[in-house]
């Protein structure tokens, strides 16, 4: 799953799932759009792992589909992109595209994404970091399997940063 993987929604949208997560990648996944469905616009869904370049990939996703079609999440987990730094790669993205800074759920975006793929006919794309995947699924309605409690814990995937600046603090109690 999620490697160009096609799906279609309940409202009846073609749906790109696929993990395209850094410059190489995000580059393939934009010839492949191009090159298997080469008439059709499209509406993206993004989100990134702070350590990549996100620069690059914002860049590739505005090589095919202008700001206001690119809907910017952040998934909640500690490697993930905030908003914020993607918004600032690109000023049209600030006054153009989708985000909600006060509801970053990946499933917010991803059901107005929906909405406004079938108002102007378009392709959803959803991309970028494995972290927003599972959201993302079952935003469209399906049943993903969950983690435990513990295994999520242990892989880190409920610690978050307490301001946009400050670095997790692993293994200690001081504040």
């Amino acid at each position: 799953p999620c490697r160009f993987e096609l799906v279609e929604s309940e409202n009846g949208i073609k749906v790109i799932l696929d993990v395209a997560h850094n410059p190489p990648a995000m580059e393939y996944l934009i010839r492949k759009l191009i090159e298997q469905y080469p008439n059709q616009k499209y509406r993206f869904v993004v989100g990134m792992s702070a350590d990549k370049d996100l620069g690059q990939c914002v860049r590739s996703i505005l090589k095919v589909t202008s700001p206001s079609s690119i809907h910017i999440v952040e998934a909640q987990h500690p490697r993930s992109a905030k908003i914020e730094d993607i918004l600032e790669i690109d000023s049209s993205l600030k006054d153009e595209g989708c985000f909600d800074l006060e509801d970053r759920s990946i499933t917010k975006q991803v059901l107005d994404a929906l909405t406004k793929a079938k108002e102007k006919n378009e392709m959803l794309v959803v991309c970028g970091s494995v972290f927003l995947m599972a959201e993302s699924r079952e935003a469209l309605g399906f049943d993903e399997p969950r983690d435990s409690d513990c295994i999520q814990q242990v892989a880190g995937a409920s610690i978050r940063a307490k301001n946009l600046h400050q670095q997790e603090n692993f293994g200690t109690n001081s504040k």
